[in-house]
């Protein structure tokens, strides 16, 4: 992204770079034990979420409104997750969701959000794209008088949230996904990973969470060696031969972690051709089906941490709610989990399973917006 311009998203022109760091201290055994207390503690299911507090707005007066959910790109399954949990808290109210694919391009992802707003929408919600990469598509949604709720992103510099726009920044919660896939790592190579890893550079956002777990493996690590990998979606069929390349230069390479998992399966294809298919394991972040299923065939991925769409969908749908209704948004908190063998033996490791809350925990956060909403 820094080669291509930090407004651009997901250019084939962009490729992909390489990076490296070798190991500079020495891992100690209180960094392993603690990578092994976290990812002991996100093993487990989620029994209780953060308190929200009652919406002040008339909510009934949103009964047979619409409103647009924009992903950067529906392609990716958390994303699309993420449009059926608003969906489904929606429905309480009576409220329809219309999904517009933004397909991981600029041009695509403001056509949407200007057919937004000549389509009648009542508010809109974008997921994980900043700001800056189509402001005049979002000025121009606000200037009509339709609430926007960038979802996913952080503020730029100089934005507060407003009833017409506001920011819901999931940095945090992301940020510790990477870091518990990082810690399995840690955990599993006895502090001694020499690591490929996958970053994505379709956003900033994106861009900024790979240098984040870079740092993290540096500074919880230090025995480890890491090498980094980027790419943008727009060119993922380049994935595997560069995978392949970069094992070859760095032999000693024993996991290959991925910032997000779709990515996974091309990574193995390039770890096949470069004849490392039984020298290295495999871990990632995004729980999609195909990820918790090779880890349950123990078909080398060992750990993916999951960052529950669906209870993102429900936190989403309540800061468009209050925003409909004169507020910004309020709530926090995510549903993070690792998946390894030992906790998922019990899952429905199938669309339907994915397609809900079930893989993290209780449902006990929608009798909590429910009751913020007003609604029995």
């Amino acid at each position: 992204m820094a080669v291509c311009g930090a407004a651009v998203l997901a250019l084939a022109a962009c490729g992909a770079g390489e990076s490296s760091s070798g190991a500079s201290g020495q891992t100690s055994s209180s960094d392993v034990d603690a990578a092994r207390a976290m990812v002991q503690k996100y093993s487990a299911a989620l029994t209780s979420y953060p308190e929200v507090e009652p919406v002040s707005g008339d909510v009934a007066s949103l009964a047979g409104k619409t409103v647009w959910y924009v992903p950067i790109g529906a392609a990716t399954p958390s994303l699309r997750l993420f449009g059926e949990g608003m969906a489904n808290a929606l429905r309480n109210l009576d409220v329809d969701v219309h999904v517009c694919d933004g397909k991981f391009v600029p041009t695509a992802i403001a056509a949407c959000l200007e057919q937004a707003g000549n389509s009648g929408a009542e508010a809109v919600v974008t997921g994980y794209f900043d700001y800056q990469l189509v402001p005049a598509a979002i000025d121009g949604l606000v200037a009509k008088g339709v609430p926007v709720l960038v979802a996913g992103a952080a503020a730029p510099e100089g934005k507060t949230n407003t009833p017409q726009l506001a920011f819901d920044d999931t940095t945090e919660a992301q940020n510790l996904a990477q870091e518990l896939t990082a810690d399995a790592v840690i955990a599993d190579s006895d502090g001694k990973a020499n690591v490929l890893y996958l970053g994505v550079t379709d956003s900033p956002a994106l861009k900024g969470t790979a240098d984040h777990t870079v740092d993290f493996f540096a500074k919880r690590c230090p025995t480890c060696s890491v090498t980094r990998l980027d790419y943008n979606t727009a060119s993922i069929d380049k994935v595997a031969s560069q995978v392949s390349a970069a094992l070859i230069k760095a032999p000693k390479t024993d996991y290959i972690v991925a910032e997000l998992d779709t990515v996974t399966p091309l990574a193995a294809n390039g770890a096949q051709s470069a004849g490392f298919a039984d020298k290295v394991k495999f871990a990632a972040t995004g729980a999609d089906v195909t990820s918790l299923q090779r880890i349950a065939a123990g078909d080398k991925q060992f750990a993916n941490t999951g960052f529950g769409g669906f209870y993102g969908g429900w936190r989403f749908a309540d800061g468009i709610v209050r925003m409909m209704t004169g507020g910004v948004p309020v709530s926090e908190g995510a549903a993070v989990r690792v998946f390894t063998k030992d906790n998922i033996g019990g899952l429905d490791l199938t669309p339907a399973g994915f397609a809900s809350n079930d893989w993290f925990g209780d449902n006990s956060f929608e009798n909590t917006f429910l009751g913020a909403w007003g609604v029995k």
